[in-house]
């Protein structure tokens, strides 16, 4: 299934696509390192979907 049919029917939104770690910017990799980093430092309760990206 496409992407765009996944969006909601009638809906102008366009879907949301997950940038994968190889395909980031180094500033992008830094960011997300970091955010890893808090996540496991407070037990996941900040960014608890992290491990979704």
């Amino acid at each position: 299934m496409s992407m765009q049919h996944k969006a909601a029917q009638g809906s102008a939104a366009v879907p949301e696509v997950s940038l994968k770690f190889g395909n980031m910017s180094p500033v992008r990799k830094l960011a997300h390192i970091c955010k890893v980093c808090v996540f496991f430092l407070t037990l996941g309760f900040a960014y608890p979907n992290i491990l979704g990206d």
